[in-house]
């Protein structure tokens, strides 16, 4: 469970990454930094609530 918590929280980084860097002159797009925080967000989720430490 850790590690697929890690994992969507790389992927979310990833996401916003990855449309800042293709739209760099530009502002990113929305639903690119929202899909980017919900991956993020998710695994954050899983680590802090479904991982008892």
């Amino acid at each position: 469970m850790y590690y697929l918590a890690k994992l969507a929280q790389a992927a979310g980084l990833a996401v916003v990454a990855v449309g800042f860097l293709t739209s760099f002159p530009q502002v990113m797009n929305r639903q690119v930094l929202v899909v980017g925080v919900l991956f993020f967000g998710v695994g954050w989720m899983i680590q802090k609530f479904m991982i008892k430490n």
